[in-house]
């Protein structure tokens, strides 16, 4: 079992694409053959806390199977799954994303009090549900991802990629980006489908300790996000760039304000380093899945409502044929 370091482009097989003056990971290619051998690579890579890519070839036939196979047994081994896996099937190389991760970033699943959403997050973050086959390569991505110290323009750039090569099964994506590890300012970021992909907040700051007065906002996020514009009523879908400059406007199904997003910000960094830092009392907003639940009930009950519709005058016009007859 062997590994090497590839810096030079024309050694081994192409790296993933990279955008233009991004920071570039390390690519060690490996020479294995087994499961158990990857896995050794991984756990060291992690203890060693540098951000790489492990190269290695595998055969196209065994692929799908690999990514569950190495979950499987990173579980057992009480080490976090891989959050990003990638295959080339022209030159059947996989690649594997391997950065650090530090407590913030579980600080931060556990600062919301609500125990649904916890739930949800921890099972998307465990499973993922989407797979992104874009130019012969497939791309594995949990719903919920974490790194360390990536540059903006790596995220940005994979969220992108995530909106317009998954078919339509991803309609937006949500961007939290903290300033670490001083946890003294944030930013947030929604890209949504429309035409291709376009930034409904870019980089907009929610937080900064610098500041007397914080930002004032919010992200509006819609039923259609999750699950897509097919047959859901037009009242619960994104306006897109031509309805807005239509001046048509529609209530979100979910509204996160900045201070909500502050509050969840301030109880993860307590948590973190509760020593250098405070939580506000009453920071918190009522919750607003009770709000979102109700319109997703509402949704439901009218897309069956239309269903029902035009089962009963497509039975009306069979009806009516058959009187002719």
């Amino acid at each position: 079992m062997t590994s090497r370091t590839i810096s030079n482009s024309s050694e081994g097989p192409a790296t993933p694409a990279s955008s233009e003056g991004e920071c570039q990971a390390e690519l060690v290619w490996l020479d294995v053959s087994t499961i158990e051998e990857i896995l050794d690579h991984i756990v060291s890579s992690r203890q060693s806390g540098t951000e790489s890519i492990l190269g290695f070839h595998w055969q196209a036939s065994q692929v799908h199977d690999l990514s569950e196979q190495l979950d499987a047994r990173l579980v057992e081994l009480d080490q976090i799954k891989i959050r990003r896996f990638e295959y080339d099937y022209e030159s059947e190389t996989v690649y594997l994303d391997i950065m650090g991760e530090s407590p913030i970033h579980y600080h931060l699943l556990i600062a919301t009090d609500d125990p649904a959403i916890r739930r949800l997050i921890r099972s998307a973050e465990e499973h993922g549900t989407i797979s992104i086959k874009y130019e012969k390569k497939l791309f594995k991505q949990a719903d919920v991802s974490f790194g360390r110290s990536e540059p903006r323009p790596h995220v940005e750039r994979k969220a992108r990629q995530y909106i317009e090569s998954s078919d339509g099964k991803i309609q937006a994506v949500l961007i939290l980006d903290l300033q670490y590890p001083s946890m003294k300012k944030a930013w947030v970021s929604l890209l949504a489908a429309d035409s291709s992909s376009r930034w409904i907040q870019h980089h907009e700051v929610y937080h900064d300790d610098n500041i007397d007065h914080q930002p004032v906002g919010q992200v509006d996020i819609y039923l259609s996000d999750f699950i897509g514009f097919a047959g859901l009523p037009a009242a619960y879908c994104r306006p897109s760039t031509a309805e807005l400059a239509a001046g048509i406007t529609r209530k979100p199904t979910i509204t996160l304000t900045y201070q909500r997003l502050r509050a969840i910000f301030g109880r993860a960094r307590y948590l973190h380093k509760p020593t250098e830092f405070t939580t506000e009392v009453g920071d918190e907003e009522g919750n607003p899945y009770e709000e979102a639940e109700r319109r997703v009930t509402e949704a439901r009950l009218e897309t069956e409502r239309r269903v029902a519709e035009a089962r009963n005058e497509e039975r009306a016009e069979w009806q009516r044929c058959l009187a002719k007859e």
